[in-house]
């Protein structure tokens, strides 16, 4: 191929879409269930994929086909993942908040743009499972060293805004103490979280219910360890729908009523401009397009000097403060707070917050 020629610039050009094409199909190849048929068994045809997983055979064939081209899939007597494919299986959640969740609001971004333009939509339940499903790595580890910073008793977690029930699910198998309760407006997530808590054998120790963050002022400690509240990646919404006086209440009045209550706060430093964007390789990757897309769908993210200046207005001090694990996400733009109210006497072997 001569360089230089119109040809070569057209494909440099494209590669974008390229990529975007490459990212719905991952999203659907996980989606639909295909890539489980094909994870399970080294070698299927295509009429007993599609009788698997009751999709039209020659669309799935077309289908197979582009991915055999991109080098996921593979037939030598039946198709099967290739090594690439079994590689991304790990970062299927990442497909599922940012493709399955929010594909549908970059495609709204011109309209979002305009002058007292609406809010740009998404697809919450996906949104929701896809942020449980990557919290697994991040978020999860990170509130477990704060929960181990509590009491030394049962404590009972309170997730506001649980989505699809993972990060409690994932929780209570770490913390055979833990008692979770969760609160999630979207009903279908709702129902997703109590199918999971029953797969998981967890019906003793977890419960959801459809509620909003704010319902959480109505609720009673019913276990007799540490209250403890969550809210994670939740006060980003709330701030920008409610208001920053509405976080604060909530945080205000929730200790009022549990003077001795913990809260566990997931989150993301809102830093577009810093040079972890654009020089590190998470930063363009992940931090970059999650920015873009908070900015126009009813979320506001704020610095890290913002939450920590409300949670003084709010009473609370900060206990800890943790990141991710380094080998997950080394950027430290994802915080975890635990806060307590600031007049507390509750016991704590929490050392002082970094």
């Amino acid at each position: 191929m001569t360089t230089g020629t119109f040809e070569q610039g057209l494909v440099d050009a494209i590669q974008p879409i390229r990529y975007m094409a490459i990212a719905n199909a991952l999203f659907h190849l996980f989606d639909t269930g295909i890539y489980a048929s094909l994870a399970a068994q080294n070698g299927i045809s295509c009429v007993r994929l599609a009788a698997e997983r009751n999709v039209d055979p020659d669309r799935l064939a077309a289908f197979l086909a582009y991915l055999a081209a991109e080098g996921y899939v593979a037939y030598d007597g039946g198709w099967r993942l290739t090594g690439k494919a079994r590689a991304i299986e790990p970062f299927q959640p990442w497909y599922t908040l940012l493709v399955g969740g929010y594909a549908t609001t970059f495609r709204q971004l011109g309209d979002a743009l305009r002058t007292d333009a609406p809010w740009a939509g998404r697809d919450g339940a996906r949104v929701g499972a896809g942020s449980c499903g990557m919290s697994a790595h991040d978020a999860v580890p990170m509130v477990e060293r704060l929960l181990d910073r509590l009491p030394p008793d049962a404590p009972t977690v309170v997730d506001l805004g649980c989505g699809d029930g993972g990060f409690l699910v994932e929780l209570c198998k770490r913390r055979a103490d833990l008692i979770g309760i969760g609160l999630e407006p979207d009903a279908y997530s709702v129902e997703l979280a109590k199918s999971g808590i029953v797969a998981a054998g967890l019906e003793n120790r977890l419960s959801v219910r459809q509620g909003r963050a704010s319902d959480a002022l109505t609720l009673e400690n019913s276990g007799d360890g540490t209250l403890c509240f969550m809210a994670a990646f939740v006060l980003q919404e709330m701030l920008e729908q409610e208001g920053r006086s509405a976080v604060c209440a909530l945080l205000r009045d929730t200790v009022r009523r549990h003077p001795h209550a913990y809260w566990a706060i997931v989150e993301v430093d809102h830093r577009p401009d810093d040079a972890v964007i654009t020089d590190h390789p998470l930063g363009i990757a992940y931090y970059n397009p999650y920015f873009l897309l908070h900015a126009i769908t009813e979320q506001k993210l704020e610095t890290r000097d913002f939450w920590e200046r409300l949670f003084a207005e709010a009473g609370l001090e900060i206990v800890a403060v943790e990141h991710p694990p380094r080998d997950v996400d080394s950027t430290d733009l994802e915080l975890g707070y635990l806060l307590r109210a600031v007049d507390s006497t509750a016991a704590t072997s929490a050392s002082d917050a970094d």
